[in-house]
């Protein structure tokens, strides 16, 4: 493993290892659930479903704790196939409520790296919610996989208690798995050492509203979104909803005109650039 996956594990306090029997199967599904409970109390994938990826030797994985042995966290994909060839697609990813922000989730993820490279493929693939900030910092700034598409209404209408109802856009993430792994992009994908004026298309105004302005054709774009967008759409769900339509055409616009992801800020801003 690399300085930085080691650091992690250390960090982490946990362990990741691959579901291998019916019952780790349950298990990850009563996590899963927990993380995305469902308004009507169904699991979000259900146990009998894992267990059958599992044993059809798709990736099934568990994090447990190092102490108690218990799970707070699992994953689950499948080996998937598009135009560059096959590859590891990780359809759910989760950690407990309590157990983020402890490297737990970047231990899952590299644990689906190593897998996929061992078992001969040379990408992971995932989707996200690109409202949600930390999400895109962490598959960005911090894993360096790239943004590699944008899907409206991917899911149609999701009810669990995260996506609250929301209309179900989501980016492709593509993680090459020969990259590599201590590469993270830079804060802000480097632009500010340029000199280069970057054009704030979409920004967050004083009432937490979106707050949209023209491109000035710099090729530079920043596109801020809300910090915790799982609180807005409690708090505010008409605002939530106009989030949503904002960050969809800033993003569609940016991707039209040939502009790229570069980096996620802490700041939750996306910076896009042109690709070279």
């Amino acid at each position: 493993m690399s300085q930085a996956v080691d650091e992690a594990v250390g960090q982490a306090r946990a362990v990741v290892e691959l579901a291998t029997t019916e019952q780790d199967a349950r298990a990850a599904g009563a996590v899963l659930s927990e993380i995305w409970p469902q308004s009507d109390g169904q699991a979000p994938i259900p146990p009998e479903l894992i267990w059958a990826l599992a044993h059809s030797g798709n990736y099934v994985a568990i994090a447990r704790d190092r102490e108690g042995g218990q799970i707070v966290g699992a994953s689950a994909g499948f080996r998937a196939h598009d135009e560059a060839g096959g590859h590891l697609h990780s359809h759910v990813a989760g950690v407990l409520p309590g157990r983020q922000d402890t490297n737990i989730g970047y231990l899952l993820k590299q644990h689906q790296r190593s897998w996929a490279r061992d078992n001969g493929l040379d990408r992971v693939t995932w989707t996200f919610d690109p409202l949600v900030a930390r999400n895109a910092y962490f598959n960005v700034s911090k894993l360096g996989a790239r943004l590699t598409g944008y899907h409206v209404k991917f899911y149609g209408e999701m009810t669990d208690a995260i996506n609250d109802n929301d209309e179900s856009d989501r980016c492709l993430m593509t993680w090459n798995v020969a990259d590599d792994p201590n590469r993270k992009t830079s804060a802000n994908g480097g632009w500010e050492a340029t000199g280069t004026a970057a054009t704030t298309v979409l920004s967050v105004a004083a009432d937490g509203s979106p707050r949209s302005a023209p491109a000035n054709g710099s090729g530079l774009r920043i596109v801020q979104v809300p910090r915790d967008i799982v609180s807005v759409r409690k708090a505010n769900p008409s605002q939530a909803r106009a989030w949503r339509s904002a960050l969809r055409e800033a993003l569609l616009s940016a991707f039209a005109d040939g502009l790229q992801v570069v980096a996620v800020t802490r700041e939750s801003c996306y910076v896009l650039a042109r690709s070279s």
